[in-house]
């Protein structure tokens, strides 16, 4: 049966239908499960996915990562953006704007929460419980508190289930608005979301096993050998005392031996990094991969790396905290969808958005002024842009400068200024065509020759190159006094003939 839906042989209510492609028709789904289980490979063969991923954050290699990315994050100012211009939609803005002016929760910042709904990318899933209560005659989050990832769990209709005391198997249903769950790249196979800490298991395991044997490596061979000699015959029980004061010699740097012995220092000689090191190395680098998608940033010590390299792997980075942070608005913006529906019905509801203002402004400044040669720019775009408030009638405002008061029409841009009585147009014109004149004479032999060299250049089919070694032969008599003022006349009449042109 043809699937195209412009077909005459579809009729439109056949096409209201119940799902067939559920989990319910899967033949692979074993039906008897109520919750499905997180398929995160450290949790299905562990069972303990959630404290193997707290000793990887505690790692030194990753948790450097992780607050370079929480700093990255953070550093970045956020805003509420209404979702449009009725009484409605700014009514819910300013509620949604008055709920981010308190705490969260008791003892948290907003920082805090905010990382924490971040952690969705590293763990797969986060989730948090609303706690709504009334404010008057509105009702608001008197907190977001953030629950443990071990306590979620998706039925297998995908609707989220609570794991209490009561239920520790299937879960209880929250109800509506009470669990926020961000999840990072969920699946209809892993809807529980990828866990970028999952991808750090084997680095970190075979990182803590390569210290534990660089260890042994270092004590084996970091430490000179004491090497004793004893002469031929030696009993073996001196030799044996002898053994033990040598043995006691790494310790304490004191041995007694017999007179005829003899102890030397045998210092182990190595090049390039022992094994063990280079394995240590690698697996920061893979977790680097893994938490910050480059690792260039982190492994610059060993010397590998270059200009072009850096702005890539830079470039990467910053599109992935791009992802990251829309992730962190799309829940708070979800979040703010809560508010309105509750509050203010058939608004729109608001939008949580993060901006840098300085990057924003230098960077909208200067599309702003290259654009306006070309293009018409409505005001109220470029004021929102700037993020500056436009002024009320009759709101004193800073005095405009040249550049701003060109933009609204009231200086011509290409005004010159002078220090003395404006000259006349026949005059100003008068002296571009003498300047000129008097340049023209030296320019036009110098035009002749250079465009007699290169019409012979070109019919003999050489190059450019050999044109520029061809220059300076061609005025060999030009001494750099005569150069000084051709080029010091003919900036002059250029000068003139612009302000010229201006006038005219």
């Amino acid at each position: 049966m043809s699937t195209d839906l412009t077909s005459s042989t579809v009729a439109p209510r056949d096409l209201i239908t119940t799902a067939i492609a559920t989990r319910s028709t899967d033949p692979r789904f074993y039906g008897a499960l109520n919750v499905l289980p997180n398929p995160d490979p450290i949790l299905r063969r562990l069972g303990r996915a959630p404290d193997v991923y707290d000793a990887i954050a505690h790692d030194a290699h990753v948790i450097g990562d992780l607050r370079s990315i929480r700093a990255g994050l953070l550093g970045y100012e956020h805003r509420v953006v209404p979702g449009g211009d009725s009484r409605a939609d700014r009514r819910a803005a300013e509620l949604c704007q008055a709920y981010m002016q308190q705490a969260p929760a008791p003892g948290v910042r907003w920082p805090d929460r905010i990382w924490s709904l971040a952690l969705a990318v590293f763990q797969g899933t986060a989730a948090h419980e609303v706690e709504w209560q009334r404010f008057g005659d509105v009702i608001l989050p008197a907190a977001l508190r953030d629950v443990p990832m071990r306590r979620i769990a998706i039925g297998t209709d995908d609707a989220l289930r609570l794991l209490t005391r009561e239920q520790p198997l299937t879960g209880a249903d929250p109800g509506a608005y009470r669990l926020l769950v961000t999840r990072h790249m969920p699946t209809y196979d892993n809807p529980y979301g990828l866990a970028v800490f999952s991808g750090c298991f084997w680095p970190y395991t075979f990182k803590h096993a390569g210290f534990k044997y660089f260890a042994k490596f270092c004590q084996k061979y970091g430490i000179p050998w004491a090497i004793g000699r004893y002469p031929e015959g030696t009993s073996d029980t001196l030799v044996q005392e002898l053994a033990q004061q040598l043995a006691a010699m790494v310790e304490d740097g004191v041995a007694a031996i017999p007179g005829d012995g003899r102890v030397e220092l045998l210092e182990t000689k190595s090049t390039g990094e022992p094994i063990q090191l280079q394995m240590i190395h690698t697996c920061n680098a893979e977790m680097s991969k893994a938490v910050t998608s480059q690792t260039l940033a982190s492994e610059l010590q060993r010397g590998s790396g270059s200009r072009a390299a850096a702005e890539t792997h830079a470039a990467r980075q910053q599109a992935v905290a791009v992802a990251d942070r829309d992730l962190v608005a799309d829940s708070m913006s979800e979040l703010f969808a809560w508010i309105t529906t509750i509050n203010v019905r058939g608004a729109n509801p608001p939008r949580f958005e993060f901006y840098e203002e300085h990057e924003a402004r230098s960077t909208w400044t200067d599309v702003l002024d290259k654009a306006r040669g070309w293009l018409p720019i409505p005001q109220a775009f470029a004021y929102q842009r700037l993020q500056i408030p436009q002024p009320a009638a009759g709101e004193p405002v800073l005095p405009a400068g040249p550049v701003q008061a060109s933009i609204a029409g009231k200086v011509d841009p290409a005004e010159f200024s002078f220090s003395a009585a404006p000259l006349a147009d026949d005059l100003l014109t008068a002296l571009t065509d003498q300047a000129a004149a008097a340049v023209a004479p030296a320019t036009d032999a110098l035009i002749d020759r250079l465009a007699a060299l290169i019409e012979r250049y070109e019919r003999e089919d050489k190059s450019l190159d050999d044109l520029d070694a061809a220059l300076a032969e061609l005025y060999p008599d030009l001494d750099l006094t005569q150069i000084g003022e051709i080029t010091g006349a003919a900036m002059e009449a250029a000068y003139l003939h612009g302000m010229d042109q201006a006038r005219a």
